[in-house]
């Protein structure tokens, strides 16, 4: 009995380490495809490019030294959030969010290449200065289960080309017409959690503007300035102004 125990703990542990030997291979091979790609791929100089691996976490990245005069090693999410600029982050985030449950839910459909998501926004350059860019998408590799396992991001510098700083996308490719449907599911989360008057009143708080100023600004009393910040905080299930700040521009309202 215990040979039989012994011998099922050894097929077990040879079953495990093949599931890890495919993936290592795997990943191998994804790497060799991703790094290939960014060698070979030719940018203008007012490009920039990333590729997300996402079961790692790791970015590969190439141009932002010429196209934003970035001299980095690394790429994190942290940085490609941190340039942008602050009034596009509460509409980026929001359709990033919509995004990702689209992808999510029409995994299987998403054709590389094929499948495509434009976005147009501002991002920060090293000196300081902000430029509009159009990001396009797409999922760059799929695994053996149909999985999204790497997407790229090609970024292109259109200041020259647009006069406004709204936040624009489009999506492409299979699936494309239910996208509308995900961004209304978030948007329809995001109101249900603050009401307008509490927004403005955070947009103030967070300009660093007083009880005193926030009433006189939005015409109203500091007891319901007061009421609202109480408000605000319960529902961020915070504490104090600064958590509550950083709660926000995490989710996307500021």
């Amino acid at each position: 009995m215990a040979k039989e125990r012994d011998q099922a703990v050894y097929q077990f542990r040879d079953f495990l380490k093949s599931l890890r030997d495919q993936y290592v291979d795997y990943q191998t091979i994804y790497e060799k495809q991703i790094t290939d790609h960014l060698n070979n791929s030719k940018l203008w100089r007012n490009q920039f490019l990333y590729i997300h691996h996402i079961k790692t976490g790791r970015f590969y990245h190439k141009g932002f030294d010429h196209a934003l005069g970035y001299d980095m090693s690394g790429l994190t999410a942290d940085f490609l959030v941190r340039i942008i600029h602050p009034s596009d982050l509460s509409m980026y985030f929001k359709i990033s969010k919509a995004l990702l449950s689209f992808v999510m839910g029409n995994t299987k459909d998403l054709v590389p290449f094929d499948s495509s998501f434009n976005i147009n926004y501002r991002v920060r350059k090293s000196d300081g200065d902000y430029i509009s860019i159009l990001r396009q998408s797409t999922p760059f590799i799929k695994n053996h289960r149909n999985e999204v396992e790497a997407y790229i991001s090609l970024c292109t510098d259109i200041s020259d080309l647009v006069d406004h700083h709204s936040v624009k996308w489009h999506i492409y490719g299979p699936k494309n017409e239910t996208f509308d449907y995900y961004l209304r599911q978030q948007s329809s989360e995001d109101e249900e959690l603050f009401s307008e008057r509490e927004l403005d009143v955070l947009k103030l708080l967070a300009a660093s503007l007083s009880s005193v100023e926030i009433a006189d600004k939005l015409f109203i009393s500091i007891n319901t300035v007061n009421t609202h910040r109480k408000n605000l905080m319960k529902k961020a299930n915070v504490n104090k102004t600064i958590d509550l700040i950083l709660f926000a521009r995490d989710k996307g309202y500021l």
